[in-house]
């Protein structure tokens, strides 16, 4: 009898229990998950992952966390790329404009290269000349003063006294004194050898750069001049001036130099690297700090075979048309040479994402899924790059939100991208998975003011 009836208070308190357990169950889990499911939640349109109870901004991206149901549902199958290429990104059409991603198709552009040199302007040498005495004698007056001042041709330079001219003047006027008397004798062979004597004084006279209006003049007068004036053979500016009056000068010595600045030359400094691009008749640009607005153009006609060691350059020379003398030798200027022209793929600037070692941009295959690929590009030009491989004429590229892409790209893959680490580490390195330091609550913040705000209450 006491064993049925315990066995009787046994069942009932196992059933006791189990109500008990039920009603629990009932009461406090089933009701908390219908509270927790009414709550609202908060979810990051790029990283669906973060997901809070309250307001607040992405841990990762920074972005503003939006209602779980104001997000479309494809933003949470986005991330699944089924049979899509490992590397292409998918992106929901809020994400799109979130990342403010836009594109531009790609085309073929005519690339203009140039390049800009430090130069100077030089003597043309080929229009450069001395002036200088043919013999040896005292300046005893100089027409021209200072050096800068302009002369001409066959204008007066100096005034000279020559023994040596003076001599050879009276030695003129007796061979013709006796030229003319042997004439009137009719011997033949005397005549010759007075008219030799004549022509050899006359010679010596012109070789010591006595003109013939001078030696006329000594005909006509027969009164040698002590001094004799000296006249300029060329046109120009004269650059030096190397004696004063009164100097001893010796025969050939130098007095003036003289240039002729209506053309000069511009030599540019090429460096090193830059020699590749320069050629023979290419067209250079002149600019001046002296004349802002003006632009002078001419073509290059001299590369120096000979590289300079100290500066560690190359002369090129551009011979230019100088009428007005604007420009003046030893003078500075800019020389900008356009070095090629060719047709390329033209991407834009901000599409191009630079690692250091590989250029890569997004291409759109299809309305929202976008793969990187690998570009090599060459010159730039009004915030384009010329293209050589990896991009076909036509191709959508990621113009804006690129490197969001790439981001995101990161994170639905849970390792680095290729490009990061493209052929530089071990491939275990590529695949190590993102992962947050398991130390760090990135929630930390907003539960501790949670709390705060419990404990006010």
């Amino acid at each position: 009898m006491n064993k049925t009836i315990k066995i009787i208070i046994g069942v009932f308190a196992a059933v006791v229990i189990i109500a008990g357990a039920y009603w629990g169950y009932v009461t406090f889990i089933q009701k908390n998950d219908t509270v927790t499911s009414g709550k609202e939640v908060y979810v990051c349109p790029m990283h669906p992952q973060i997901v809070q109870d309250r307001p607040g901004q992405c841990p990762i991206c920074g972005m503003d966390l939006v209602k779980e149901d104001e997000v479309d549902q494809e933003d949470h199958s986005d991330h699944d790329l089924g049979g899509t290429d490992i590397s292409t990104v998918k992106l929901s059409p809020s994400q799109q404009v979130l990342a403010n991603v836009q594109t531009e198709r790609v085309k073929t552009m005519q690339f203009q290269g140039e390049k800009t040199f430090n130069g100077y302007v030089k003597i043309n040498e080929s229009k450069f000349a001395h002036i200088s005495t043919a013999v040896s004698g005292k300046i005893v007056k100089m027409f021209i003063s200072f050096e800068g001042e302009m002369v001409r041709k066959g204008q007066k330079v100096l005034e000279i006294y020559s023994p040596e001219l003076v001599s050879t003047q009276k030695e003129y006027l007796l061979a013709l004194d006796n030229y003319n008397q042997v004439k009137v004798s009719g011997n033949r062979l005397a005549i010759e050898q007075a008219q030799s004597l004549v022509t050899s004084s006359r010679e010596r006279l012109l070789l010591w750069e006595m003109t013939y209006g001078q030696i006329d003049d000594l005909e006509k007068s027969g009164n040698v001049k002590t001094t004799t004036i000296l006249y300029s053979k060329y046109s120009g500016i004269i650059t030096k001036k190397y004696v004063h009056v009164g100097h001893w000068a010796m025969a050939g010595e130098d007095i003036y130099d003289v240039a002729d600045l209506s053309s000069v030359w511009v030599i540019a400094n090429v460096y090193e690297a830059d020699m590749q691009y320069i050629k023979n008749g290419q067209t250079a640009e002149i600019y001046s700090a002296a004349y802002p607005n003006e632009v002078m153009r001419a073509k290059i006609n001299f590369i120096n075979p000979v590289f300079n060691p100290e500066s560690r350059t190359l002369e090129v020379r551009i011979d230019v048309s100088n009428k007005d003398l604007k420009l003046k030798p030893d003078m500075y200027l800019k020389v900008k040479v356009n070095t090629y022209v060719s047709q390329s793929i033209g991407v834009p600037k901000n599409a191009v994402i630079r690692t250091g070692e590989h250029n890569y941009v997004y291409i759109e295959k299809e309305k929202g899924v976008y793969e990187p690929k690998e570009v090599n590009i060459g010159f730039e030009q009004d915030g384009y790059y010329a293209v050589t491989s990896g991009l076909t004429e036509g191709d959508l590229v990621v113009t804006s939100g690129g490197f969001l892409i790439d981001s995101e790209s990161q994170i639905q893959k849970g390792f680095t991208s290729g490009h990061e680490n493209h052929g530089d580490k071990p491939e275990q390195d590529n695949k190590e998975e993102l992962k947050i330091n398991p130390d760090q609550d990135i929630l930390k913040d907003m539960k501790d003011k949670k709390t705060e705000t419990e404990h006010k209450h």
